[in-house]
């Protein structure tokens, strides 16, 4: 049996939610409480299923190195243009129904790290806005300033028309993908040429907080390798070679936590395997991974390790 589509499959749970609540509301009503019970039961029910109504399970957050396998297109761009275009749809996997209005930015290019790099100097992205507010479980979409002159690191696909989309959809491509680019200070191609080494050991809390957690449940170890440029694309000319410093987690994470998946990676000189760091400089002069502003604990798990290790040089 093939696999039903997802619109479907989330129709089909939200009308057996829908169906159990007013099933339980009924049970409820005909109970013999007294009225002011019942009432204040019944309102409970109703905000419940408004609440799971308008929730949703968004798709999970692509690893860099499942963006860059995955992308036709990864570049650092600037938008220079946003307009809207006549298209009008419904976002797919999500409930209820949101209309979005079709939007083409044109991007001029400043390096291509994956795809045609003799191609053209410009490319549009299609994406989508809200033609109303959405305040609870809404898509995460993306929005561009042309005027702020501002640089992305962009994931894409290519569509057929020759515009490209978002890696991760249409419906949340703020969650992963499209990331600012002005924490980036180094991109380079390179191999280790050193194992990592343990610098030091601290806690969540510690290091990304700034405070002592009195019961921490989560530990880091720092460790730090060296690696060998083989093509700097962005960073100082001169430099041969940098440190990657970064952390894991020692102990496993809080099922609750929304990151759920530890950061395990061994770097083996003797390999002689290329990897695309994407690096923002700490004040040691020693490198670390970008992440997205104000996520905490991200460069820890594969999503925020921007690390990507390369069958081959990018063409």
């Amino acid at each position: 049996m093939g696999h039903l589509p997802a619109e479907f499959m989330r129709r089909v749970i939200c009308q057996e939610l829908l169906q159990l609540y007013f099933a339980l509301l009924l049970v409820l009503l005909v109970h013999k409480w007294n009225d002011r019970m019942k009432l204040l039961l019944a309102v409970l029910l109703i905000c419940g299923f408004t609440f799971i109504a308008q929730s949703r399970i968004t798709n999970p957050t692509l690893t860099y190195q499942q963006m860059f396998d995955q992308a036709d297109l990864v570049t650092i761009a600037q938008p220079i243009s946003t307009n809207d275009i006549a298209e009008r749809i419904v976002l797919p996997d999500i409930f209820p129904d949101i209309e979005v209005v079709g939007v083409e930015t044109e991007f001029v290019v400043q390096m291509t790290l994956k795809g045609n790099k003799a191609a053209a100097e410009k490319f549009v992205l299609h994406h989508y806005k809200m033609t109303k507010p959405v305040y609870r479980s809404g898509p995460r979409l993306v929005a561009f300033k042309p005027t702020n002159k501002e640089f992305f690191l962009l994931f894409l696909k290519k569509e057929f028309d020759g515009r490209f989309a978002p890696i991760n959809g249409q419906t949340d491509p703020g969650r992963c993908g499209i990331f600012p680019a002005e924490r980036i200070d180094l991109i380079a191609i390179a191999k280790p040429v050193s194992p990592k080494e343990p610098t030091e050991q601290t806690t969540w809390f510690e290091h990304y907080r700034g405070r002592s957690d009195t019961t921490p449940t989560v530990y880091l170890t720092g460790y730090q390798t060296e690696f060998a440029v083989q093509e700097l694309l962005k960073g100082e000319k001169a430099m041969a070679k940098f440190v990657l410093h970064h952390y894991e987690r020692v102990t496993p994470v809080n099922w609750s936590s929304s990151m759920r998946f530890p950061l395990e990676i061994d770097f083996k000189p003797d390999r002689d395997r290329l990897y695309l760091l994407i690096l923002k400089k700490e004040a040691e002069g020693r490198f670390a991974p970008i992440t997205r502003p104000g996520v905490y604990g991200e460069d820890t798990t594969p999503q925020g390790f921007s690390v990507i290790r390369l069958e081959s040089a990018p063409q």
